[in-house]
């Protein structure tokens, strides 16, 4: 029998009603969330230049693709489904709720052809079933969670949440069956015609129609009214987040104006990271309101994965915890350890898993920036690298070698003002460390080989990345502003960089600080001599497997490049997690120079590469070649692990 609103419902007008204290309880709960979160610091000053940036930050593909759509649901399969189902099914079901609400305010037909037997009646009960089914996937899932809910700590409220949802969804269907048992089976209402035999030749139908649609309406005024004091609040603030968020690839860490130190208009110092929640920007607050302790972040940490004791989500669920509870301005560090904030490897892996958006390294790192400059605390080897530094312009603290060592016996030459093009950036792990001393004499050999004008610096720098990754933003302002002058003076624009590192900093941070160069990594720069047939080289019957570098990869979504030299020069096997979701070799974040807790994170990354039983691992940043290097003692006593520039080296012919 078509629907009537209000069918055999006395009085049905109340239902209608009571949605007016219910909309205004709803609204009420989104306020105070947006009371909890304008607690923070304006990211920018309030004038109308700044807000219109500010709302120009606002992504609406983001929004709809990564909030709405929960594309990165879906790298679960059968969570991201079941999410789909109960999203997707219950938005369909909203659609036909406020038809019916057309229908009787505007007499809209929708209860008649096609239309009615399709949607109102068929797609209705489809979503209805998909959504029932999602609920029980996350009722089971509950009862027996995985480590990432567990760990550190489960949210509470989402089994009554599932379980308000499904009883909505069982009263639906009840009281559908009661209807087409009281008059007659209804085409494409597949369940409400299964539930109305069950319901046939009852004396009591009518009266089940009734209790089951007050019971059912009430129910749905309740989840309405629950949602914003709920966990279920993400499905209004993940999506907002993900607008916000800072786009990735690009993950960016920022750079600390120093020069407001010294400014008359300034009424306060500039932050020197944070050691509370009231430090925190208000779209931090977002961050840690949106969350929604899912754990992917945790699972994909590599710090948290060789049984170390930071947990990302713990830091997010810690500040949201506090978040709630008004506890602005108390100290973290009873919650938080020096420990755990080191540990980071700023690898971004967290971050690309969130769904909602979270800026995970970026909290991190305000602590980190807090411990490092506030308080001097920093782990002993962490510290000697600072040391080194600040005395001798790079961290490698203890090193024997020199600065032209590695150029020993090449003919290479020196940066010419007006003459030369390209700056090969030789970088202080090259320059330093005996093993990546092969990438500058290989990279110079293919320069020299197609002919490129370039030069290096006869005396020079870090980049100042160590001290960044290790907090110390004051030194990172200082060596980088030295590196930019001296550029100035020598009219650079065109940088080769052999490191991600190197050419992260140089990409996000030194155009912040006045350098803006056009920088290129060396595996994009060789694969751009290839494809203009200045290279030729041949290739091998080798396998060759390739480590993404965080901060090649992740942070600047750079992954075609060096796979098409590989493929070049070799067969490509790719390992289990590679692309935007490889591991970290545990080098990021200044964690180069730490002594690690657990099992070494290396060891793990080249285990995974030494399995795919390839004859080279490739890499393409210095730091994961000394990483994988170490780590390979533990599998092969062969040198395995290879630079891209060394792999091509290799092909190039003699002549």
């Amino acid at each position: 029998m078509p629907r009537v609103p209000y069918w055999n419902i006395d009085f049905g007008i109340v239902m209608d009603l009571l949605a007016i204290p219910v909309i205004l309880i709803f609204l009420y709960g989104l306020h105070r969330q947006w009371i909890l979160i304008r607690q923070g610091k304006m990211r920018v000053n309030l004038d109308v230049d700044n807000m219109i940036q500010g709302i120009a930050a606002f992504r609406p593909g983001a929004f709809f693709v990564r909030g709405i759509l929960n594309e990165r649901l879906y790298r679960k399969p059968f969570s991201g489904i079941a999410h789909g189902f109960v999203f997707f099914g219950m938005a369909i079901l909203f659609i036909g709720t406020n038809l019916v609400i057309l229908n009787v305010l505007f007499g809209l037909p929708v209860f008649k052809g096609a239309f009615n037997q399709w949607f109102m009646a068929f797609a209705l009960d489809l979503a209805g079933v998909l959504a029932l089914c999602g609920i029980v996937f996350f009722l089971i899932r509950r009862a027996f969670m995985p480590e990432r809910l567990k760990l550190p700590a489960a949210r509470k409220g989402f089994v009554f949440a599932c379980g308000l949802l499904g009883g909505i969804l069982l009263t639906g269907f009840f009281l559908e069956g009661a209807r087409l048992a009281a008059g007659s089976p209804e085409t494409g209402a597949f369940v409400g015609n299964l539930m109305a035999a069950g319901f046939i030749g009852s004396p009591h139908v009518l009266w089940i129609h009734t209790v089951t649609w007050w019971i059912h309406g009430l129910l749905a005024l309740s989840f309405i009214a629950y949602i914003p004091f709920s966990p279920l609040i993400h499905i209004i603030l993940a999506p907002v987040n993900a607008g916000f968020a800072d786009p990735a690839p690009g993950v960016k860490m920022g750079v600390i104006d120093f020069s407001s130190f010294e400014s008359e208009d300034s009424h306060e110092a500039p932050l020197l990271g944070a050691d509370k929640l009231s430090d925190f920007t208000r779209k931090r607050f977002l961050d840690f309101a949106s969350c929604l302790w899912c754990g992917r972040c945790q699972e994909v940490c590599p710090a948290h994965s060789t049984e170390k004791p930071l947990s990302p989500k713990g830091v997010i669920v810690t500040m949201a915890q506090r978040l709630s509870k008004g506890q602005l301005d108390e100290p973290v560090w009873d919650d938080v350890s020096m420990e755990a904030i080191f540990n980071c490897t700023t690898c971004a892996a967290c971050m690309e898993a969130c769904p909602a958006g979270i800026n995970q390294p970026k909290t991190i790192m305000k602590f980190r920036q807090n411990l490092s400059m506030e308080q001097s605390r920093v782990p002993e080897l962490m510290g000697k690298a600072i040391a080194s530094m600040e005395q001798r312009a790079h961290p490698f603290f203890g090193t024997g070698s020199g600065m032209a060592e590695w150029r020993k016996d090449l003919d290479v030459p020196m940066f010419e003002a007006g003459q030369t093009e390209y700056l090969l950036w030789i970088g202080c792990s090259v320059t330093y460390e005996q093993r990546a001393q092969k990438i500058g004499r290989a990279m110079v050999h293919i320069l020299s080989k197609a002919g490129v004008s370039y030069g290096i610096l006869e005396d020079y720098r870090c980049t100042g990345d160590p001290a960044k990754q290790m907090g110390n933003e004051f030194l990172f302002a200082e060596i980088a502003g030295q590196n930019i002058e001296e550029f100035s003076e020598l009219g650079i624009k065109k940088i080769i960089t052999l490191c991600p590192h190197c050419y992260n900093s140089f990409t996000r941070h030194y155009s912040r600080l006045g350098g803006n160069y056009e920088v290129i990594p060396h595996g994009v720069f060789i694969q751009q001599l290839m494809g203009d047939h200045k290279l030729k080289f041949d290739k091998k019957p080798q396998r060759i497997t390739y480590h993404d570098p965080c901060y090649l990869g992740r942070r600047n979504g750079e992954y075609e490049a060096p796979r098409a030299l590989i493929s070049a020069a070799g067969n490509l096997i790719e390992m289990p997690r590679h692309k935007n979701e490889s591991f970290c070799c545990g080098g990021g974040g200044g964690n180069y120079w730490a002594e690690e807790t657990g099992r070494r994170i290396n060891q793990e990354r080249a285990k995974e590469a030494f399995d795919t039983q390839a004859d080279i691992i490739a890499t393409a940043c210095p730091f994961c070649l000394l990483m994988l290097t170490d780590g390979l003692k533990k599998c092969t006593e062969e040198t395995k692990a290879f630079d891209i520039a060394e792999i091509v080296a290799s092909c190039l012919p003699d002549t």
